[in-house]
């Protein structure tokens, strides 16, 4: 928990200096659901994360984020101790593409890309992996400095045996933006 203190402070300061530059920035917090995708292992669960925003080009934007997912425990056939839903962790940067310039509607799209750890306690389970993810949002301006937004999100992360595990996110969150 101190670590994620320390790491909101960290970024606090650093959107304040660039805001103080002239340029675009913002900081948010979101929460929804994750599904997997094709995996029989996992059921639905809860996801929540931090996320910060730099403009870079124009339409460009560059979101630094850390997303935190808790699967569901599975309902498997057949097996009297089901084991619970794996954690997710995962530390990545996304490409956006479409900006916020004060109130109103601004749909987006998104590519990015990060790296995930997988891990389940019960199963002795614990892989790093680089994901790919994408997706598309809408955000709302309903004040210059202040948007919601609803984001719809595709991961799929590498594992060791050559395949991967994927998950579809939907989430809602609150973005403050500085320099606008």
């Amino acid at each position: 928990m101190k670590k994620l203190v320390m790491i909101t402070i960290g970024v606090l300061m650093l959107m304040q200096s660039v805001s103080a530059a002239g340029l675009s920035a913002s900081v948010g917090a979101f929460g929804g659901i994750g599904m997997p995708v094709a995996q029989d292992d996992q059921s639905q669960g809860m996801v929540f994360g931090l996320r910060g925003s730099i403009e870079a080009l124009g339409m460009i934007t560059l979101e630094p984020h850390m997303t935190f997912l808790k699967y569901g425990d599975p309902d498997l056939d057949g097996v009297i101790d089901n084991p619970p839903g794996a954690k997710v962790n995962g530390f990545g940067i996304d490409a956006r593409l479409g900006s916020l310039k004060g109130p109103g509607l601004s749909p987006f799209f998104f590519f990015g890309v990060g790296i995930y750890k997988t891990k389940n306690d019960d199963l002795q389970y614990d892989e790093s992996g680089v994901g790919l993810s994408g997706g598309l949002g809408v955000e709302v301006g309903v004040a210059p400095s202040l948007g919601l937004e609803l984001r719809g999100r595709f991961d799929v992360i590498g594992t060791d045996g050559g395949g991967s595990k994927k998950a579809a996110l939907i989430t809602a969150g609150v973005n403050y933006h500085f320099g606008l």
